[in-house]
C-alpha cells in the first residue's frame, strides 16, 4: 500500500472504514478467519481498530509520542493529535506510522511471522531514513531532530 494511499485512509477513516475480510476479498485472498491479528481481543479488524484502537497499535503510537483522544469525532482527534505533537511534521510521522502498522500486519498474515515491537520499531526506523533521503530541505532538520529526541 502506497504512503498516499496510506494517507487518504487515514484522513479518511471513519468514512472508508475497510474491514480486513473485504480488503482480502477483494484481493482474492481467503483467511480462515478475519480478526484482528495484532492483538488478542478476536475483534473483527477495520481501519480504525487496525491503525488506532488496537492494543498494538497504541504502544506504536505512543512510542512516537502522539496520544488520540477517542471522546472526539475523528477530524478533531487528529487535529487534537497534531496540535498535541506541537510539529508540522505530524502529517509525516502519522502516514509512515500507518504504513508500518499495516506492513507488519502484513508480514504476519501472508509470511506467518511473529508480533513484534522491535521489529516494527526497525521497520519505522528503516522506512523513516528513506523518508529522510528524499524530505525536502525545509522539512529534513525537523525530521531527523525529531528523530534522534524519539530514538
Amino acid at each position: 500500500m502506497s504512503l498516499m494511499y496510506m494517507g487518504w485512509c487515514m484522513a479518511g477513516w471513519d468514512v472508508c472504514i475497510i474491514d480486513g475480510g473485504w480488503l482480502c476479498a477483494r484481493k482474492r485472498k481467503n483467511l480462515d478467519y478475519y480478526s484482528c491479528v495484532l492483538c488478542q481481543t478476536a475483534l473483527e479488524e477495520t481501519l480504525p481498530h487496525l491503525f488506532f484502537t488496537c492494543p498494538f497499535s497504541l504502544q506504536c503510537w505512543q512510542l512516537l509520542g502522539i496520544a488520540w483522544d477517542f471522546t472526539l469525532s475523528t477530524s478533531e482527534m487528529i487535529i487534537r493529535a497534531s496540535q498535541l505533537f506541537g510539529s508540522t511534521i505530524f502529517r509525516e510521522i502519522s502516514i509512515l506510522e500507518c504504513s508500518c502498522i499495516w506492513t507488519h500486519r502484513n508480514s504476519i498474515i501472508f509470511y506467518g511471522r511473529s508480533l513484534s515491537l522491535v521489529r516494527w520499531r526497525q521497520s519505522f526506523k528503516d522506512e523513516f531514513a528513506l523518508i529522510l533521503h528524499r524530505a525536502k530541505p525545509s522539512l529534513k532538520q525537523e525530521l531527523e531532530t525529531w528523530f534522534c529526541n524519539t530514538f
